[in-house]
């Protein structure tokens, strides 16, 4: 795109120093990122990282919107934020990520899990991010790419997962941003394509930012709801939790283990 650009993260930056009286150091996040979205992960972080909120760009920028958080584990500095669902809305937050510091971004939540095999609560580890949605097509993304998650984060995922459980499958995810559009026939098709899980096209928004701006990225997720078994609330079940914290935990030893590598 050779047109300048009406707005971009530097705008928004510039707004909130001037705004806020603050120096752009206020506004830096650290070299790791956890997006998230589960509440039962947010308390695991906060124990796990003694996690302190900020305000960050909330008070400055709508679609900064959500929890803000920096902590640390093994002394290594680790920035977490809860954002609003949605591919959009994770456009402008990994953009402004990225801009303020972010070297390597983690997705960590929850998915449809659309695999043959997959059971509720299982771990998936995304490969690919395939399929349509409304935002990563502003960033040159074709509607039917495949973009390949980084290699190595998903090999350090896959390895650090299967230390601790043996319910994981790998694969391809594929977005869907209607959930109730969903028919047997399109997940039939899917599982054909190697597809194991579906999400609202966040995964496709941040593995295009990231791959243009040399960002490592990648992805965990749990499914906590399949299209071919009907609606549960898996929340609701008592092993929940203990999902989702294991979840954290493998997420921490990722990321532990790529601090060694810098």
């Amino acid at each position: 795109m050779n047109e300048k650009l009406l707005l971009t993260s530097e705008d928004v930056l510039e707004a909130a120093i001037k705004s806020s009286n603050k120096e752009k150091s206020n506004f830096n996040v650290d070299p790791f990122v956890i997006i998230f979205f589960s509440d039962f992960l947010l308390e695991y972080l906060k124990e796990e990282m003694k996690m302190v909120h900020y305000d960050w760009l909330k008070p400055y920028h709508p679609y900064a919107s959500g929890d803000f958080y920096r902590g640390s584990y093994n002394k290594i500095p680790i920035t977490a934020i809860k954002p609003s669902m949605g591919s959009s809305t994770l456009a402008s937050v990994a953009e402004d990520l990225i801009y303020c510091g972010a070297k390597i971004i983690l997705l960590v939540c929850g998915a449809w899990g659309i695999g043959k095999n997959v059971k509720l609560l299982d771990f998936l580890i995304p490969t690919h991010a395939l399929g349509p949605d409304g935002t990563s097509i502003y960033y040159g993304r074709n509607t039917d790419e495949e973009t390949q998650i980084d290699e190595e984060i998903v090999d350090l995922i896959i390895n650090q997962t299967t230390k601790r459980t043996e319910n994981y499958h790998v694969g391809k995810n594929h977005s869907k941003e209607a959930i109730y559009r969903l028919t047997k026939n399109e997940i039939v098709q899917l599982q054909k394509l190697d597809c194991i899980s579906m999400e609202n096209g966040e995964l496709n928004v941040l593995a295009t930012i990231c791959q243009q701006k040399n960002v490592g990225f990648g992805s965990i997720f749990y499914s906590y709801y399949n299209p071919l078994e009907g609606w549960r609330i898996s929340w609701e079940k008592p092993d929940y939790k203990n999902c989702v914290e294991l979840e954290g935990e493998i997420t921490l030893a990722i990321i532990k283990e790529l601090s060694k590598k810098k």
